[in-house]
């Protein structure tokens, strides 16, 4: 018995005072032991997420990763913590994790602004409308973002909601008259509403406040075209590459297309460039074989028509099309074969013989 004895059994040989003096110690030891155990586990969030910055500021992205998800592991309900990471993986654009991050933020508080804003932001980058039109609307009412306004309205734009597009377009440009982001696009949904004369106003309004502003003035051309004032088209088009607006190729095609009413000769050059880069294309080539015929150009508009058919035989109308030119132009008979070819691919085309224009 006396080798099994307990530490508090050994204590009975002592005097009392002894006893209660290292029972006292003993407890002491335990308590501290016990806090520091404690200490330890709350305190591993902070140090891991300390942690963390230090490794990301020195590039250590897969360390510093590792070192947020022990932070979160170890305090999962801690919001900074998951606010912290949501925001290191978004500078990483992984966006996909960030937005768990920030889901589990608002799981626990619908409303907190940070997260709302985030996946706000996110829900927008990721083309998720929906979403971002949900989130934004519950920070509208809870925080702020700089360009909620903004990304509302594009939000609705992609959802084909015009009348709430405008709505939201119109109170970003309250709130910044020179954002063009919002100016182009509100011009862009003026013009799905049909309202092109208040969509020349809103260009030509951030046109005064930024004359030199080429992107715009090209966006006025391209407005202009759709409104079929090519001639204006075209002044547009010319000042925004003087004011250095990119002349790639889609800029070329539009100013060769706008070209083709006033200048015929002018536009099937300039499209003829873009052919050069895009062999074939049977738009490029109908519009110019279009602009022949309407100046009674009709074996230009022939030749055209038919090199849009060879490059693609199943194209009956233009194969149609380079009949009615052959007719117009006095081969009656030639034309009048290639029409009946071209309605035995397609009866439909038999209605075009009483019009006086096929397209």
């Amino acid at each position: 018995m006396g080798n099994n004895r307990s530490c508090f059994q050994k204590l009975n040989h002592y005097p009392q005072s002894v006893r209660m003096k290292k029972i006292l110690v003993s407890a002491l030891f335990l308590g501290y032991a016990v806090s520091g155990f404690c200490f330890d586990s709350s305190d591993s969030a902070s140090y891991y997420v300390k942690k963390a910055i230090e490794l990301s500021q020195a590039r250590k992205v897969w360390e510093a990763d590792k070192s947020f998800q022990k932070a979160v592991s170890f305090n999962p309900s801690n919001v900074e913590t998951r606010l912290q990471y949501g925001s290191y993986l978004v500078e990483q654009r992984k966006f996909f994790p960030a937005v768990e991050q920030f889901a589990k933020v608002l799981e626990a508080n619908i409303n907190h602004p940070v997260a709302l804003q985030k996946m706000t932001e996110l829900s927008f980058q990721l083309h998720r409308w929906n979403n971002a039109v949900m989130y934004g609307k519950k920070l509208a009412q809870n925080g702020s973002s700089k360009d909620l306004s903004y990304m509302m309205g594009k939000s609705y734009y992609e959802l084909e909601n015009y009348g709430q597009a405008q709505a939201f377009l119109n109170k970003a440009l309250a709130e910044n008259q020179r954002d063009l982001k919002s100016v182009t696009l509100l011009g862009k949904v003026l013009i799905e509403l049909s309202n092109y004369k208040e969509a020349i106003a809103v260009y030509n309004k951030t046109l005064e406040l930024d004359p030199d502003n080429n992107e715009l003035i090209y966006e006025l051309g391209l407005l202009y075209y759709t409104m079929n004032d090519e001639k204006t088209a075209v002044t547009y088009f010319e000042k925004a590459a003087e004011k250095g607006y990119k002349t790639d190729l889609d800029f070329y095609e539009n100013l060769g297309l706008a070209y083709l009413d006033n200048n015929l000769k002018k536009g099937v050059e300039t499209l003829n460039k873009v052919l050069e880069s895009k062999p074939g294309n049977p738009e490029i080539l109908f519009q110019i074989a279009q602009a022949y015929y309407k100046v009674q150009k009709f074996q230009d508009a022939a030749e055209t028509y038919y090199k849009v058919y060879q490059n693609d035989p199943t194209n009956s109308r233009a194969l149609y099309m380079t009949g009615v030119a052959f007719q117009k132009k006095g081969d009656k008979n030639k034309g009048i074969e290639l029409c009946e070819k071209a309605i035995q691919m397609d009866p439909n085309l038999a209605r075009l013989k009483s019009q006086k224009f096929a397209f």
